[in-house]
């Protein structure tokens, strides 16, 4: 008699992924950083120990956030095979970009580093009662705006105003800025800068995109597409992939390498071809042209936008600085104090023009700000001391050092993401316990 095999249990917790099935469905990013605060520890000893796990070599300045999680190549295959063995959680490529890794060209999925958010949907993630996450569409270069809220995807700090915020550091918890710990949905207030229809249509075609890869019966197949390229073409342009070329805005030769070498088209070529021929994004990659027939001219999208322009020499802007001061001190009046950073990244100017020009009123926008972030600080200390000192007490009475392992494992990791030099406070904390009369 054959020995039952029992299910093993997993080593890391068995998160459910969010928004399977959906354009809102979560990156593998967002997933593992969930993970590592569910086990109230850094995403950079979860990515070391993950690592150390399967036998990879760790390099000292090992960053995990440099690693492309939810694009399609090696990293997004290891690390979702990874986590799907630590999790016991099956098909964690589902939230990558892997299923279509036959059908788009490997460097063709650009992947932007700068971890971008639509501030409306985390704050509606916080609003519902759902831990704030980051969406897989969002980690796309050719995704720039939210097809949800309408606006545009941000990689800034709404309060501090910086740069790479949403997951670039060894802590973090999704949802709150890696630099002033601030909420990232906090401001909701509008990105609507020229958004042109292309862009919606773009970030609709890429989120039902991701919708359909959970229900897929097998994955895409190359030749599947090549097949409805050549179909499109015959249908469209009497089988001249010279004339479908020029249509999608691509060298002719490119079209000539995709039907008669391996080469794949990009995803950009592939929403080019889309959006000419009127089929959407998902059925053009399955192969799918059930009830497909050509435009009628002028129909289809004509996104001249995918066409390429002849560049243009872009005029010189002139600056009303008039105008600008008086948003200045309308800046200066809003509840929540906000950077000269931020000022001038709203005003779509350079900070340091800001000093040159309206000196003053800049002047008291960075004073506002910095008693601002004092104050804000200081409250944040003293909503924190008491978790960090219970905290403490307890692995000094245990014999053990106080440091970030033991304390991560003790603290929610929403108060330690907002003290600010979390080191020098521990620090402190432990001198003081010891100077307290309860720890002689």
């Amino acid at each position: 008699m054959m020995d039952k095999i029992k299910n093993p249990r997993s080593v890391l917790h068995a998160l459910e992924p969010i928004g399977l099935g959906t354009a809102e469905v979560e990156s593998l990013l967002s997933y593992f950083c969930r993970l590592a605060v569910s086990h109230s520890t850094s995403t950079l000893s979860l990515s070391r120990a993950v690592a150390r796990r399967f036998e990879h070599d760790v390099e000292e300045q090992f960053d995990w956030y440099h690693r492309q999680l939810s694009g399609m190549g090696e990293a997004a295959l290891t690390w979702s095979g990874a986590l799907s063995a630590l999790t016991s959680v099956p098909r964690l490529d589902r939230l990558t970009f892997l299923p279509w890794k036959d059908v788009i060209a490997q460097n063709g999925l650009p992947i932007l580093s700068n971890g971008q958010f639509c501030l409306q949907c985390l704050a509606e993630d916080q609003a519902s009662g759902r831990t704030p996450y980051f969406r897989l569409a969002w980690e796309s270069k050719l995704v720039s705006v939210c097809n949800k809220h309408r606006v545009r995807l941000t990689t800034h700090c709404p309060c501090c105003g910086k740069d790479k915020v949403r997951h670039a550091a060894a802590l973090v918890v999704p949802g709150w800025c890696t630099r002033c710990g601030a909420f990232l949905g906090s401001e909701t207030h509008d990105h609507l800068a020229n958004i042109k229809p292309v862009e919606l249509w773009r970030s609709r075609q890429i989120g039902a995109l991701l919708a359909a890869q959970d229900q897929l019966g097998e994955l895409p197949q190359r030749q599947h597409l090549i097949d409805v390229v050549r179909h499109i073409i015959e249908e469209m342009d009497g089988g001249q992939s010279a004339r479908f070329a020029k249509r999608v805005g691509v060298a002719k030769a490119t079209v000539h390498y995709w039907l008669q070498t391996d080469k794949t088209p990009t995803l950009e070529a592939c929403l080019a071809m889309a959006s000419q021929s009127g089929i959407s994004l998902t059925q053009l990659l399955t192969g799918d042209l059930h009830d497909w027939k050509p435009p009628a001219e002028g129909q289809q999208l004509a996104l001249a936008l995918f066409k390429p322009e002849p560049r243009r020499r872009v005029p010189s802007r002139e600056l009303d600085w008039g105008e600008i001061e008086h948003q200045l001190q309308r800046f200066l009046l809003l509840p929540t104090p906000i950077s000269v950073r931020e000022a001038a990244r709203r005003l779509e100017v350079e900070p340091r023009q800001l000093y040159l020009n309206s000196n003053r009123t800049a002047r008291q926008l960075g004073e506002r700000y910095m008693a601002y972030r004092k104050r804000r600080r200081q409250a944040n200390l003293n909503a924190a001391m008491p978790h960090l000192e219970a905290a403490g007490r307890e692995v000094l009475s245990e014999g053990k050092a106080l440091n970030l392992r033991e304390m991560t494992a003790r603290v929610p990791p929403q108060v330690l993401s907002s003290v600010q030099g979390l080191f020098d406070v521990l620090r402190d904390v432990q001198a003081n316990i010891e100077l307290s009369p309860n720890m002689r």
